[in-house]
């Protein structure tokens, strides 16, 4: 009878594992939006309400495993409440959102999307999860390189950018560059330890993946992932400084007065910096639609326009110098969002939630440089969400974001024996 329990219970337990690669591969939205593409031919309308259906009904099984799982005060009390104050405070912002319906389709998003992260959270170890980012990310890359071979409709941008089959080079980079890191990591754990299973082999296509992720991230000549990369690495080699015992009790201190430090440089010397990539302050005009952001902001500081309600209002498109932002669906920034659609609250759930997760996760008295890993993605997540609005449901980076952030002790801890054993 406890032999077939267990038969069971091995059999659900890959069955999650197929389910939740299926699922990242979805939420890297290029899938969903080529599958929709042809329909949308046809009609000459945008097929939104089946595209929102598809990614709603793959994150259903998640929401309702997130549910059953049990939850203890403190974590209800950590991060993963203030998050999930954020996902409420944006779904009552359709009450006073200026396109409360765009406001309230937003926000179901981002809040189902924070669940099934919360579920990953909750089900997975670190390695776990690498291994299932790694194969979820391959099938869209796999597929993006066939279609810029065979000259697809749209897999090239006008520029002669490597876009694949999703739309835009700043959507493609962040999946080749997830899939970098993940697996650059993978291959230093099975590199030390000299008793893994079939290792020669797991670290030849490790080898693999990181070079073909760096190949598409590089073809598509987007610097987002990039200064990703830079955070994520810069924040590896902090917490190596810090693993000495005298410093340890500063660490997490040190840690946020240099992001603070970093940010404040970056934003003074944005001029320099961007010129290293060949960019401006003006380029993509980003510059712009930021500026009008930080306008509308001002506008309405306390509690916002709603959801990523303002760039769908005509309110606030007929603002000042309206003219020079027509066309744009968002600000290119996910803090602009945060506070042009929930005001200063949204800005303060947030970061409270950041520097609650990062003093959770810091790593804080291990040995293991992979104990990293959880606050250096937070960290990649949060450089490249300077660039595009990231946080956003029914997207993987926001799933993952929240599922390193608001993972459980246990899981922590049971990564930890994932790795030395």
């Amino acid at each position: 009878m406890q032999i077939q329990q267990g038969g069971q219970q091995t059999v659900f337990r890959w069955v999650e594992y197929g389910y939740v690669s299926c699922l990242l591969f979805v939420l890297t939205q290029g899938p969903v939006l080529s599958m929709w593409f042809e329909s949308e031919k046809q009609t000459s309308k945008v097929a939104l309400a089946p595209q929102l259906a598809t990614y709603i009904a793959f994150q259903i099984p998640a929401m309702m495993m997130a549910a059953r799982q049990k939850y203890s005060r403190s974590d209800l009390q950590g991060p993963l409440g203030l998050f999930a104050a954020l996902c409420v405070w944006f779904l009552a912002s359709s009450m006073w959102a200026t396109n409360g319906q765009h406001t309230a389709v937003e926000a179901v998003s981002l809040t189902a999307t924070f669940i099934s992260g919360v579920y990953v959270a909750q089900r997975f170890s670190l390695r776990e999860k690498l291994v299932l980012i790694v194969v979820a990310m391959q099938p869209g890359l796999i597929l993006s390189r066939f279609a810029i071979a065979q000259d697809w409709e749209n897999a090239r941008s006008i520029e002669g950018f490597w876009v694949g089959i999703y739309f835009n080079r700043n959507s493609l980079a962040p999946v080749a560059m997830v899939s970098v890191i993940a697996a650059a990591t993978l291959f230093i754990m099975v590199l030390r330890n000299t008793e893994e299973p079939f290792r020669a082999i797991k670290l030849f296509v490790l080898v693999d993946v990181v070079i073909f992720g760096l190949v598409m991230a590089v073809r598509t000549e987007s610097n987002t992932p990039f200064g990703g990369l830079i955070a994520f690495s810069a924040v590896i080699v902090f917490w190596q400084l810090f693993r000495l015992q005298i410093l340890q009790r500063y660490a997490v201190a040190a840690f946020v007065a240099a992001v603070v430090v970093i940010s404040w440089l970056s934003i003074a010397f944005q001029s320099k910096i961007l010129s290293l990539f060949g960019e401006t302050v003006s380029f993509n005009g980003r510059s712009e639609i930021w500026k009008y952001s930080w306008n509308g902001f001002l506008e309405r500081p306390f509690a916002g326009w709603g959801w990523l309600s303002a760039w769908r209002s005509w309110a606030f498109m007929r603002m000042d110098l309206w003219w020079t932002v027509e066309g744009t669906n968002w600000s290119h920034n996910a803090y602009l969002d945060l506070l042009l659609g929930g005001g200063v609250v949204a800005v303060v759930l947030f970061v409270g939630a950041v520097l609650w997760a990062t003093y959770r996760v810091a790593p804080i008295g291990s040995r293991s440089i992979f104990d990293a890993w959880p606050i250096a993605y937070m960290y990649f997540f949060l450089a490249m969400a300077t660039q595009e609005s990231f946080i956003i449901g029914n997207h993987f980076l926001w799933l993952i974001f929240i599922s390193v952030s608001v993972a459980s002790t246990r899981k922590q801890d049971q990564s930890l024996s994932d790795v030395h054993h």
